[in-house]
């Protein structure tokens, strides 16, 4: 006799789906608002606010991949679901 399907629930594709990064806006704010300043004191980068600048950049980059991580994630399991159905 064949086993019957274990009905999937949204609940529990949530549990393995990967975690949605945190609003990225208030980074892009943050770096804007940092060059803004540099513009208006008319003032070069050094090399300590690059560092900063990038790795804030990069902590947006990530942030930006996991979403579209997740993104694939939910398509790949609503598209199986709407095939065994």
């Amino acid at each position: 006799m064949a086993r019957k399907p274990k009905k999937q629930t949204i609940s529990s594709l949530k549990k393995k789906a990967p975690k949605i990064p945190p609003l990225t806006c208030i980074s892009i704010d943050n770096v804007i608002s940092k060059l803004e300043k540099i513009v208006d004191k008319r003032k070069t980068l050094d090399k300590k606010q690059l560092k900063d600048l990038t790795k804030r950049l990069e902590k947006l980059r990530d942030a930006n991949e996991k979403l579209r991580d997740s993104g694939i994630y939910w398509y790949e399991k609503l598209k199986h679901l709407l095939k065994t159905r």
